[in-house]
């Protein structure tokens, strides 16, 4: 049972990246040093900030960095915004009677003011802020609380973060919703990772014994041809992305039993040689149709058959036969992407050994290929990427006088776009992404065709509109309206698709 949480501050529970990126911007242009762009920013920044400071400002001393940075920094902390999900997430810590501490790099006069702004420094026991270096502060911290490892975690978006948990002994749990990228993320190794915080009550509460509660125990496995390719399959069930089949083990069946059968089911196929590869630990998957916990038995296998002819079941929509090297620019959910690395990793392609190159994974950081890293496989939950129109005008007749209707207002929407594929798997094609100046132009029209009572409405045909006619497969609406007396706007939000 996790009794105590530790967080990081920025991109965990707080959003202060431009302040950050203006400060660190102030103090390159005082030294007359290039500004960074807030992408560019991202993928240099890192922890401890002594290693990024020592690359874009060498020679200065961690003291004058920090005076620096506070003289640079925007003191308009009422600008700082909670995180989506962030504030909920802490009123159920502590209504389950969890000790909360927050364990960050920020200066403390910037948490502290950051945290009474928004309200939510009652929640914390400690603010334990301006830490250089978190794996060795978090030893101290646990050690002055008495908190034991066992029963802790520490949630954080950087592998900073994950490195000191993993130097604590305590569970580590990424967040998607700061600094550093989910793939980013994945090569600390996390114990779980999840697009926000809203993930973690389901995950933290007590558990009944109820239908459902207890993960659910499947096999499937990696088959290979007499050509060395190998079978992935596309099935709605995990978004439409490609992977290996399996399905769920029977009372009384065995692990390879159940294997054989769930292949013959879903493809046909007769397998031999067959050889254990991995286990992972599914938990809430992002790509699957629903809420799910995973066991997730991976197995690599061949085809008994010389010429075998795959026959699919009602599960999947397709198949393809693949070598290895366009197995993997293909959009694969990420169970399959993890097996597909430990077999590389154990010389099960092909003859393809451990030794092949990978990917150069940063100083201070394992890769998910380490086996020492395997001996905890990440909880992955990546959300859809996503595309964002802010702030769209939209010219309509619209209230529910008809006085009020008969004169022309402008609504202003905000459209966030979920997409099925992944960014780096469109080889920058855009006929493989969604054309966002259409969209624009297609909700501006559609506004425009006729007068309506409800801002409602209005946007419930906006987001049936998208749906069926660009390539996306969910989105956020929020639809406001400038009406009443005494507000900025009235707003109606709805989510639609996955």
């Amino acid at each position: 049972m996790i009794r105590n949480l530790l967080f990081d501050w920025s991109g965990t529970l707080v959003d202060d990246l431009p302040g950050v990126v203006g400060a660190v911007n102030g103090m390159l242009r005082a030294a007359g040093a290039a500004e960074m762009t807030r992408e560019e920013f991202k993928g240099r920044f890192r922890l401890p900030y002594t290693e990024f400071f020592a690359e874009v400002l060498p020679g200065l001393a961690v003291e004058r960095l920090q005076e620096l940075y506070l003289e640079h920094f925007t003191h308009a902390h009422a600008d700082i915004e909670i995180l989506p999900h962030a504030r909920e997430f802490l009123q159920f810590a502590a209504a389950t009677g969890r000790r909360l501490v927050v364990l960050s790099s920020a200066p403390l006069p910037h948490v502290m003011a950051q945290a009474e702004a928004l309200g939510v420094r009652d929640a914390f026991e400690v603010l334990r802020c301006g830490v250089i270096d978190k794996r060795t502060e978090i030893h101290t911290l646990l050690a002055e609380l008495d908190m034991a490892a066992a029963e802790t975690a520490f949630i954080g978006d950087m592998r900073h973060d994950i490195d000191a948990g993993h130097a604590a002994g305590v569970v580590t749990i990424a967040t998607c919703t700061g600094y550093e990228s989910a793939e980013t993320l994945m090569t600390a190794a996390p114990d779980m990772l999840v697009p926000d915080l809203s993930r973690l009550p389901a995950l933290l509460g007590t558990l009944t014994g109820s239908d459902g509660a207890y993960p659910v125990s499947t096999v499937g496995a990696l088959i290979l041809n007499s050509k060395e390719e190998m079978l992935l399959i596309r099935t709605h069930k995990w978004s439409h992305r490609w992977g290996i089949p399996g399905g769920k083990i029977k009372r009384g069946e065995s692990c390879e039993a159940a294997l054989v059968r769930e292949i013959a089911e879903e493809t046909a196929l007769a397998l031999q040689n067959i050889e254990f590869v991995m286990v992972q630990d599914c938990i809430e998957p992002v790509e699957f149709q629903r809420s799910a916990h995973f066991l997730l038995l991976n197995y690599i296998a061949r085809c008994a058959e010389a010429e075998p002819q795959v026959v699919l079941n009602e599960e999947a929509q397709a198949f393809q036969w693949l070598p290895l090297a366009e197995a993997l620019q293909m959009d694969l959910n990420i169970p399959t992407r993890i097996l597909l690395d430990e077999c590389l990793r154990k010389g099960l392609l092909g003859g393809v050994t451990k030794e092949v190159p990978k990917p150069q994974t940063p100083p201070g950081t394992s890769a998910l290929s380490d086996p020492k890293t395997r001996l905890k496989t990440p909880h992955l939950m990546l959300p859809p990427d996503e595309i964002r129109i802010s702030a769209l005008r939209l010219t309509t007749h619209i209230g529910v006088p008809e006085a009020e209707r008969a004169e022309a207002q402008v609504l202003v929407a905000d459209v966030t776009l979920r997409i099925r594929r992944r960014f780096e798997a469109m080889n920058d094609d855009i006929t493989a992404t969604i054309d966002y100046a259409a969209v624009a132009a297609r909700l501006q029209a559609l506004a425009a065709e006729r007068p309506r009572r409800l801002i409602e409405t209005l946007a419930a045909e906006m987001a049936a509109c998208v749906l069926e006619e660009f390539q996306a497969i969910g989105m956020t609406l929020e639809l406001r309206k400038r009406i009443l007396p005494d507000t900025d706007h009235v707003a109606v939000r709805l989510v639609r698709g996955e």
